[in-house]
């Protein structure tokens, strides 16, 4: 009776588990406070709003002496990516917020356009230790279609913007919109953004599938892949993602095809970027899952997969590819063996731990490699016997065919040629003698230059020439 009622205990507590776990994970999303629904709940959670609101447009910005764009500036920093993602809205133009400035303020915007200056600011001591700011920048950006140009006010750009003088430099900001206001030499008033970043997209393979080129500036010189590379390396794995399944193969350059590894060891902070496409052997595929839910939500990526590939000229030491897919039928594990050509855009060099497997005594040492980011490798598998005998098969025979059609076509072409001077051999035969060729000593003399005689006269049975009927005759 014990061992029944047990039974039906534990079989009653199966039966509830699952609701439990599932009252559980209701418990746990339901303390997850709500996300905000716009950047404006988020300014008045910091309590810059109301400030905000008192900004009228027209008048230069910022006051000589205000610290709204500090505030703003500080604020902005503390918007993770993916709010900034969910907030972000391209469809709002700036004509629209010229119409009503008021009812904008404080909207996150997105724009792309062109860069054409771009200059660095500093606060004063106090400011900057009182906000942890030391310094932004002011970027001039003339907005994609149309005239029209805005002013924003960054806490990052990229370095190679910051010479001076007048760039063409293509570009995308989401940013918090202020207000406007009136510059100099201006037909209309001109937006002003603060943004945490303006993205660069350079005219080239890398700008074209829309990845901010100016993140290489922010990784670290670290070999572990730490917070500072996180927004550039899976920027650049979306990036890989959006390529088409050979676009970056076609779009690596003669000197990038099979280079020599050797600089992307000893010289990595010159090769940021630089798509290369290496033929080596894989020894590893490892897949590797993606935790970070605003990864998932902003990229699409739960996973890739990290190769270790060897070259001819590697001596030895691997080169790390993650790419986002891996052929059908590939193997995975770390113990592969399997010819491939990938190609990837190099990011920097990165230290990674291995241990021997003969005695546990031995340390974990710490070795580095070029760490490159792909679409997908090119496997390059033998094929199979059959498929190899079907080929040679058909190679025999092509070479017979040829052989057989090289013979017909030569004994045409000598009985062609044969034809062709029989008949010019006749034609030549059959041709007159030239007036040249004859004898004027040859010819047969007229009945003029002979005297007459008896024979020459005519008979009376003789018919008479009518032409001669014009001499007179004699009687």
């Amino acid at each position: 009776m014990r061992q029944a009622s047990s039974a039906l205990a534990l079989l009653a507590a199966l039966c509830c588990s699952p609701t439990l776990a599932d009252q559980a994970e209701s418990a746990e999303e339901a303390a997850e406070p709500a996300p905000l629904s716009s950047s404006r709940e988020m300014l008045k959670i910091l309590g810059v709003a109301d400030r905000l609101n008192r900004t009228d447009d027209g008048p230069d910005f910022p006051p000589e002496g205000d610290e709204l764009l500090w505030r703003l500036l500080a604020s902005v920093r503390r918007f993770s990516l993916l709010d900034v993602d969910r907030w972000k809205d391209s469809r709002i133009s700036a004509e629209e917020l010229r119409g009503t400035p008021a009812g904008y303020r404080g909207a996150l915007v997105t724009w792309t356009g062109e860069v054409t200056r771009a200059a660095e600011l500093k606060l004063p001591a106090e400011a900057a230790e009182r906000f942890n700011l030391s310094g932004f920048y002011r970027c001039e950006m003339t907005i994609t279609g149309g005239e029209s140009r805005a002013i924003v006010y960054a806490l990052a750009v990229p370095e190679e913007w910051l010479s001076g003088e007048t760039i063409h430099e293509r570009a995308s900001v989401s940013g918090l919109f202020i207000k406007l206001v009136q510059e100099e030499g201006e037909s209309a008033p001109l937006p002003v953004l603060v943004a945490g970043r303006v993205a660069w997209h350079p005219h080239n393979i890398l700008g074209d599938l829309d990845m901010d080129v100016g993140l290489f500036d922010e990784l670290s010189p670290r070999p572990e892949l730490g917070a500072e590379d996180r927004e550039c390396f899976y920027q650049l794995l979306a990036a890989a993602g959006r390529a088409g399944a050979r676009q970056l193969l076609r779009a690596v350059p003669k000197e990038g095809r099979n280079p020599s590894v050797v600089p992307l060891f000893n010289k990595p902070n010159e090769q940021r970027g630089r798509l290369v496409e290496l033929t080596g052997t894989a020894r590893q595929a490892v897949l590797r899952r993606v935790e970070d839910r605003d990864i998932v939500a902003r990229f699409g990526i739960d996973h890739y997969y990290e190769l270790e590939i060897f070259t001819q000229d590697s001596e030895g030491n691997p080169l790390t590819f993650c790419v986002r897919e891996l052929p059908k039928g590939f193997p995975q594990g770390d113990r592969i063996t399997e010819p491939v050509r990938v190609a990837g855009f190099f990011v920097k060099r990165w230290g990674y731990r291995t241990a021997s497997t003969e005695s546990t005594e031995r340390p974990v040492t710490r070795h580095l490699a070029p760490l490159l980011i792909g679409r997908e490798p090119i496997w390059l598998q033998p094929l199979p016997a059959d498929q190899r005998f079907a080929n040679g098969v058909f190679l025999v025979l092509f070479v017979c065919l040829t052989v057989v059609l090289w013979v017909v076509v030569s004994r045409l072409s000598r009985g062609d040629a044969k034809f062709h001077k029989e008949i010019e051999r006749r034609f030549i035969a059959s041709q007159p003698e030239s007036l040249d060729n004859i004898d004027p000593e040859a010819e047969e003399k007229t009945p003029l230059d002979r005297p007459v005689t008896a024979a020459d006269a005519p008979r009376d049975d003789a018919p008479r020439d009518d032409g001669d009927n014009d001499r007179p005759s004699v009687s």
